[in-house]
């Protein structure tokens, strides 16, 4: 029992000594399979996926939460099919993010590399304004070039849709969907047609 207390106790503390390193911090923005938002509170939701294809295609999806603390690494709440517990960090490149047992997410084992167990680096491909992530919650999120539905265009974000929001304003708020391309599509949905991201209850 002391040597297995004594193997947590150094594991943890690898972990930190790596974590400590950084002195950036968090910042919204794509990094890599990651959308990450940070308000100007400290409050940090995020949304990662990821595919594998062989013979069978796979994919990885979980959300996050969290709140920025005064000392790195900061600790989140991660969820897909069961929620597991874990820190996020910023480095000079990116983020590093550590989920012990991210691997058990719903579809990630043989999709996320092991390195999320200890510490996975994820570089910073776009930064962005997003103050928090949220999910459409309507079959279709229609977009609106203004928070108005007379300016409505031809274009849409569909139930389960992950979005980037940038500001709310009278029932409206402005979003960027990020496609699997890479695209990022712009424009103002009414907030009836999302929710935010919220872990399920444990």
């Amino acid at each position: 029992m002391k040597i297995k207390m004594m193997r947590i106790v150094c594991g943890f503390s690898v972990l930190m000594a790596a974590f400590s390193s950084y002195a950036t911090t968090l910042q919204s923005g794509v990094y890599e399979g990651l959308l990450l938002a940070v308000s100007p509170t400290g409050n940090i939701t995020g949304y990662y996926s990821e595919s594998a294809e062989d013979s069978v295609k796979r994919t990885c999806t979980f959300f996050l939460t969290g709140h920025v603390s005064a000392q790195q690494p900061d600790t989140i709440t991660s969820w897909s099919s069961s929620v597991l517990a874990g820190h996020i960090a910023a480095n000079t490149a990116g983020v590093t993010l550590a989920i012990p047992d991210g691997q058990n997410h719903a579809g990630c084992m043989n999709v996320l590399m092991p390195e999320i167990a200890t510490g996975l680096e994820l570089e910073r491909t776009r930064q962005t304004q997003w103050q928090t992530l949220m999910k459409v919650s309507s079959p279709r999120a229609y977009l609106s070039s203004t928070p108005d539905a007379a300016t409505r265009r031809k274009a849409w974000i569909v139930k389960g849709d992950v979005v980037g929001v940038i500001q709310t304003q009278a029932g409206w708020a402005e979003v960027e969907f990020v496609a699997r391309s890479g695209k990022m599509t712009h424009g103002w949905v009414n907030s009836n047609d999302v929710q935010p991201l919220t872990p399920p209850a444990s």
